[in-house]
């Protein structure tokens, strides 16, 4: 199966709680840290520009550090409440994952074909 990044801005707006990043961070991140990553720079730029449409992220140039200016992501008021929606969504949905998972192993411990 596919994986589609789904849950792709609740991990983004986890880790931007960790401080203000750029996206090549993001996706570096993302790759360290899921145990199973779905998200390519594609998807991760996409929903970064969703989020930023949304007013859950803010951008900004950041000319500090390097030569050339670099695109800044920061969290916004509107996406830590965007997160704990996402906590509550994904708590929801790990109710109904955790039932089949536990259906599903009564019925093949019971099932010896």
């Amino acid at each position: 199966m596919k994986h589609t990044g789904r849950h792709t801005g609740a991990f983004l707006l986890l880790f931007l709680t960790e401080g203000d990043s750029y996206g090549g961070k993001l996706l570096q991140k993302c790759e360290e840290e899921l145990p199973i990553n779905p998200i390519d720079s594609s998807i991760l730029y996409r929903t970064l520009k969703q989020l930023e449409k949304e007013g859950a992220v803010e951008s900004y140039l950041d000319t500090s550090v390097q030569d050339k200016p670099i695109k800044m992501y920061k969290i916004t008021e509107v996406g830590k409440r965007k997160l704990e929606e996402f906590q509550i969504n994904i708590e929801t949905k790990l109710k109904n994952l955790s039932f089949f998972l536990n259906k599903y192993k009564v019925w093949k411990e019971s099932n010896h074909d």
